[in-house]
Order: C-alpha cells, then structure tokens, then sequence
C-alpha cells in the first residue's frame, strides 16, 4: 500500500477506535458496577477495554501497514541522481489510533454525571472538555501526515529531513571516516561524526538519523552512509540501480550483507554443495 494509503487507513481506523472508546466507556462503565463480585466487575471492564483498543491496531498492523522487516535497499531516483529512504508511516499509524481511542474515552468520560447519566447540558462546564477533545482529534488526524522523515544520498552529499519543517545538507567530505559503526539489534541508532574535531575543544559534532521514522533497514543505512564518506569513487553512481546492486552486494555482515531487499535472509548455500550454476 502506498504511504497515502497507509496514512488514510491509519485515520479511518482512528475514528472507529474512537467511536468504540466512547461506546464503551457509555456502555462498560455502568455494567461493571452491577457485575458481583466487584473483582469480576473490574475484570470485565479491563477485559473489553484491552480489546476495544487492541482490535483496531491489529487491523491497522495486518491489513494496512503489516509487520515485516523493513527492506535492505532504497529507492531510486535515476532523475533526480539519488537514493531516498522514504517515511516509515506504521509508528505514525498506531499513535493516531491510540489518540482518537484516547479521545473518545476522555469525552465519554467527561461528560458522564455522578448518577451515571451522559450530560453536556451545562454548556460552560463543557468547554474545557470538548476544546481538549478537538485538540487530541485534531493532532490525531495529522499525526500521520506530518510525519515526513527522510534521507537522501546524493553524490554531493546527504540530506536528513526529520519533519516538514527541518532539513540538514551535510557534504560527504565533512563527514569523519571510519563510520557510522553498525547500529545495535536492540534499539538501533545511527549517529553521523562530522571532521574536525580536536581532543578539548568539546564534544564533537554529530548527527543523529531518525531510524525509527525511516523505511529502510538501520544497518543499511549505516553501511551506505560509510561507503560513501569513505571511498569517494563510488559517489557518481549514486541514484542508478546498477551502484544500489553493487552496493549490496560489498556490504559486510555487520552492515546487511545477506538480505534481500524486502528485508529477508538470503538462502546460504549448504557447504559441500556445488555453487549455482549462471
């Protein structure tokens, strides 16, 4: 599905998940308190509240943005000369549901009375509940589009966008060599070192990549990034599909040598087996 299509989805969901939040704070709330015992009472309320938001993230994480490893490549822009890791829209996705589910409950909840009874009779004691409600739909519905995260390779350099609004154009020579080192399994970071730094002229100037927005696998990345900052005669290939399948093909282990592009192990070759035949 398309990044649009992801970001569609991921609001339609949204709003059932807050039309469920405010069914069944309306409905739950008063059944649990004429369930006896009242541990089974309190059972029962957490019981659906679990369900009611966990049904929308796993039809988001199932049918719109499934979960799967993200790929081991970029995207081509022979045009435009450059390699794109694009928007990485499933953490978006689920944070918009969790708000619109948020969202209802917290109206549903502040509108109810002592006596049980739904009441927004009282127009100034609804103000402040119903502009929070606004806001929290509001940020729900542009949580997904907002979120514009990228890095570009190009043969002049790379460009890191963390949102729409900011952009860092760092120069390939500018970067110090000998990374970024391979990023962590658990909780993967990519931090770029820029040249020049001196022993006591304070911390060196870095870079930090938003992985986590970006759909594309954190080791790759890395790998790429080093390839280019330090081996200068592979820059002029940048953005062809030729130099992407060259690039994949002289990474090491550590930085996705191995992986398909859609993020999958490649077959090892049993040892003793003949090697495939071209």
């Amino acid at each position: 599905m398309s990044l649009r299509g992801v970001r569609v989805g991921a609001v339609v969901i949204g709003f059932g998940a807050l039309l469920t939040g405010m069914t069944l704070t309306l409905w739950t709330q008063p059944l649990r308190d004429r369930i006896e015992p009242s541990w089974l009472g309190s059972m029962v309320y957490l019981l659906a509240y679990t369900v009611s938001v966990v049904v929308p993230l796993v039809i988001f994480l199932r049918f719109v943005c499934p979960l799967r490893l993200r790929p081991a490549a970029f995207q081509v822009d022979p045009t435009a000369r450059r390699f794109v890791a694009g928007t990485f829209p499933r953490s978006a996705g689920t944070q918009a549901i969790l708000l619109f589910w948020i969202g209802g409950n917290f109206i549903m909840s502040a509108a109810r009375a002592p006596d049980g009874e739904v009441n927004f009779g009282d127009w100034q004691a609804a103000v402040v509940p119903v502009g929070l409600f606004g806001v929290i739909v509001v940020v729900a519905v542009a949580a997904p589009f907002v979120q514009q995260a990228a890095v570009v390779l190009e043969p002049t350099g790379i460009t890191i966008q963390r949102n729409r609004w900011r952009r860092t154009v760092i120069p390939w020579d500018e970067l110090a060599p000998g990374g970024p080192p391979p990023p962590a399994r658990v909780s993967p970071s990519v931090t770029l070192y820029r040249r020049g730094w001196q022993p006591g002229a304070g911390p060196p100037r870095t870079d930090e990549l938003p992985v986590g927005l970006l759909n594309v696998r954190p080791a790759f990345l890395a790998g790429a990034i080093r390839r280019y900052a330090e081996q200068p005669q592979f820059r002029a290939g940048i953005g062809t599909p030729t130099e992407l399948a060259q690039l994949r093909a002289d990474l090491p282990p550590e930085y996705g040598a191995g992986i398909e592009e859609n993020g999958a192990e490649r077959p090892r070759p049993v040892q003793g087996s003949d090697p495939p035949q071209r």
